[in-house]
């Protein structure tokens, strides 16, 4: 009867010591939370004044009562304005002055291209670091010469068209590429239509 005790009250004790001791803990892995990334704003900030400079080519084709002329050059100056960033739409007026060496000189008389200067509306898409645009505006010439034909200044405006893309190349400085169109009609007198172009590099602070 004895031998068969022993054992019983052998796994009795080691259960009873087991149970005493409690159930072993269960270690539980340490979670670390990631933070989330930042959002990417999906667009960006153009909104402000900005002033700059812009240099080019002109070249255009002058129909006048005297005869027809063809003219094309350097061209380059100065340009400021503000844009309103509405997210996907950008939007704002600009002031372009030029300052050009476009001349001729022919059997019928000599003149020359010397300023132009333009009021305009930009509107773009807001591509992030770039922004892709399209202008109109009123613009404003100044031609010397030909004979029979007086002084033309900048009472004699016409319209401008334009395209152009600019890149931001950090928080202020921006450049940028642009195409013109220009048209005046009876430029000076009754009968006398130019048609100038324009292509520009730009650089521009924006505030």
């Amino acid at each position: 009867m004895l031998r068969y005790l022993t054992p019983i009250a052998f796994v009795v004790t080691g259960a009873t010591g087991a149970f005493a001791a409690g159930p072993t803990p269960l270690i539980e892995d340490t979670v670390v939370a990631t933070p989330a990334p930042e959002p990417i704003p999906a667009s960006g900030d153009w909104q402000g004044g900005y002033a700059g400079l812009q240099l080019g080519y002109g070249f255009g084709d002058f129909s006048f009562n005297v005869d027809d002329f063809d003219t094309d050059g350097v061209i380059g100056g100065i340009h400021a304005g503000y844009l309103w960033d509405m997210g996907t739409w950008v939007i704002g007026p600009e002031f372009q002055y030029d300052a050009a060496d476009l001349s001729f000189d022919t059997s019928t008389g000599s003149g020359s291209f010397d300023e132009i200067a333009r009021l305009k509306l930009r509107v773009g898409r807001d591509m992030e670091q770039g922004l892709f645009y399209g202008s109109a505006g009123v613009a404003y010439a100044n031609f010397d010469g030909v004979s029979g034909i007086t002084d033309i200044d900048f009472d004699d405006p016409g319209y401008v068209v334009g395209v152009g893309y600019d890149y931001r190349m950090n928080s202020n400085w921006v450049l940028g590429g642009e195409y013109q169109f220009h048209k005046f009609n009876d430029f000076g007198a009754d009968g006398n239509d130019v048609d100038f172009s324009t292509v520009h590099l730009r650089a521009s602070y924006q505030f």
